[in-house]
């Protein structure tokens, strides 16, 4: 204290303030300290008419000053003054007093600083303003704009004031700092970016520090000092799951860019939401994708496409291949494929940077939308799928290798379901010749492992189930009880493929629509006797979301066949009468 005191007479001899007035608040600042005793409250009160007076002389002769070296030349004793006083919980809640240093502070910064005593002074300004922001609400963010709603003394609020010009000049400094590449002992500009990062923590659910959260997220990590504090990226993310914080559609890329959890919290949550409705409709589930932004941005950053494939690979061995989450994949990959396509070929990847563990030979063929191949090509096209598929598992000598690229190949179909829906079609519609490499195709979508081990006997189940319903939907009612049976010994072993195949049969066979009634309700509603409740209401459900697709993909065609419209409501009615039987 005395040593610091004889510093203070030094430098103030010549100064506008006379050495007894700046000992004496300065010796009541290092007094008071951070104290809230009864004693140091009754004091700071006793004192603050004379402190306001005092402040405001101080702030006429800072802002007489051009710069912050001029300002701490003629005040040196200001930096400690402030500091101190800010820092006691007594004064920084008097309003009067509050403005005062605040107003202070923003006349030390220095939006462009020209030396090290200025970009000092412009950091310790900000951890100032990162302790008056937390102070209250143990370190809630927005907590100086709420205290300045309760408190203030001007028609203008000066805090919130200060904080909006501190914000817009931290913004114009982190956009406009480039890494000059410059040597690891020497100062970079990026190491600003950090401190505005630490600087904005407590800030991230205020309205006003929006700006400087969008410069940071976007802010090119060019160098390893512009990597932004944990601190703050956890606290974005907290705000993000509160709701207490909405980002604009690149702040929020820029977020996912720096912040792994945060992205894959993100398709968690996109998972989580699409799975609690087991049939939601294809229009609902592409917007659903679209406000994500998830397509987008992988388009936009094949890395985040990577994480994205990476956690759905996880689900789906996790779910045992979820029905629902498989559709929720494939809209997913049209969706993204979509969103590539608009982007300028110049910043267009290939295919093979984002799907790096596939084939080359499946890439084209599977990754290309049905509504981009003439119908008269799709035989041909799903037959080359068919074949690249079969190369893929028989051309591979090592097991463990041949296993890992099967499951990838599983995988990329799986992205790449609405070719599978078109194969069902196809069965349905077309000639014997095509039907062993799509029923091959099916099978795969639906059994790859028992595909690979017991290859004859799961491809006559597939068969045998494809020859079931095609005399189920050309035979005349009532159905025969033998096949009755058979389809229910059926949708206890293969259940969704028979389903596949049920819901495409009722839609493009030329069967009696007498017929569809019966067998939606033998396979579709009431698979089984002793099937639980449960079990029951998810096959409904799956065969809703069939039906969707199957309509989706119908309202694609620029001249769909009237019959085959008729046969989808009949399905779709037959349906809701069964379930609300």
């Amino acid at each position: 204290m005395i040593e610091c005191l004889d510093q203070i007479r030094t430098m103030t001899q010549s100064g506008p303030f006379s050495e007894r007035v700046v000992e004496f608040w300065v010796g009541k600042a290092v007094d008071w300290g951070q104290s809230t005793s009864s004693l140091a409250r009754a004091d700071v009160r006793a004192h603050l008419p004379k402190l306001r007076i005092f402040l405001r002389q101080l702030l006429q002769e800072l802002q007489l000053t051009r710069s912050t070296t001029e300002a701490m030349g003629r005040l040196p004793f200001l930096g400690q003054l402030v500091g101190r006083l800010c820092w006691n919980p007594c004064v920084s809640t008097d309003g009067e007093s509050l403005d005062c240093l605040l107003q202070c502070l923003w006349w030390l910064y220095s939006s462009e600083p020209q030396n090290a005593v200025e970009r000092r002074a412009n950091q310790w300004i900000r951890n100032l303003l990162y302790h008056l922001s937390v102070e209250e609400g143990h370190g809630s963010a927005g907590s100086a704009v709420r205290r300045s709603e309760r408190a203030s003394h001007t028609p203008t609020d000066q805090r919130l004031l200060f904080l909006r010009n501190m914000v817009a000049l931290l913004e114009r400094e982190v956009s406009g700092s480039c890494c000059p590449g410059v040597h690891p002992a020497e100062r970079c500009p990026c190491d600003d970016v950090r401190g505005a990062s630490v600087t904005c923590t407590a800030l991230v659910t205020c309205p006003e520090a929006a700006p400087l959260i969008g410069a940071l997220l976007q802010h090119p990590t060019s160098c390893d000092r512009a990597s932004l504090s944990e601190d703050f990226l956890d606290a974005l993310n907290a705000a993000l799951l509160g709701k207490q914080l909405v980002l604009g559609e690149q702040a929020l890329m820029g977020l996912w860019h720096h912040s792994l959890p945060s992205l894959e919290g993100a398709v968690l949550d996109l998972v989580e939401s699409a799975l609690s409705n087991p049939s939601p409709s294809p229009q609902d589930l592409e917007q659903r994708l679209a406000d994500s932004l998830l397509p987008k941005a992988s388009a936009h950053h094949h890395p985040m496409f990577l994480v994205v494939n990476d956690v759905f690979r996880i689900l789906l061995v996790e779910t045992q291949g979820s029905p629902a989450l498989r559709t929720l994949i494939q809209t997913f990959t049209r969706c993204f494929l979509l969103s590539l396509c608009l982007l300028d070929p110049q910043e267009r990847l290939s295919l093979k940077v984002f799907f790096p563990h596939a084939a080359q030979s499946l890439l084209m063929p599977l990754l290309q939308l049905p509504t981009d191949v003439p119908e008269e090509a799709w035989p041909e096209h799903l037959l080359l799928i068919s074949c690249s598929l079969q190369k893929v598992e028989e051309e591979e000598e090592d097991a463990a290798r041949r296993r890992c690229g099967l499951f990838e190949s599983w995988f990329l179909l799986v992205q790449a379901g609405f070719w599978v829906d078109v194969a069902v079609q196809l069965l349905v519609m077309s000639g014997p010749e095509t039907t062993p490499s799509l029923l091959w195709l099916l099978t795969f979508y639906y059994h790859p492992i028992h595909l690979e081990e017991h290859r004859a006997r799961t491809l006559a189940m597939a068969g045998e189930a494809l020859d079931l319903l095609r005399a189920l939907f050309l035979s005349p009612p009532p159905l025969p009880p033998t096949r009755i049976q058979a389809l229910e010994r059926m949708s206890s072993t293969c259940p969704h493929l028979l389903l596949h195949l049920l819901v495409n049969f009722a839609v493009f066979s030329h069967g009696p629509f007498s017929v569809i009634s019966e067998v939606v309700r033998q396979v579709a509603v009431q698979p089984g006797r002793c099937r639980e409740a449960e079990a029951m209401e998810m096959m409904a459900a799956a065969t809703t979301a069939l039906l969707a697709r199957v309509e989706r993909r119908l309202s694609r065609r620029p001249d769909p066949d009237p019959r085959v419209r008729s046969r989808l409501r009949a399905v779709q009615d037959a349906l809701v009468l069964q379930r609300t039987a």
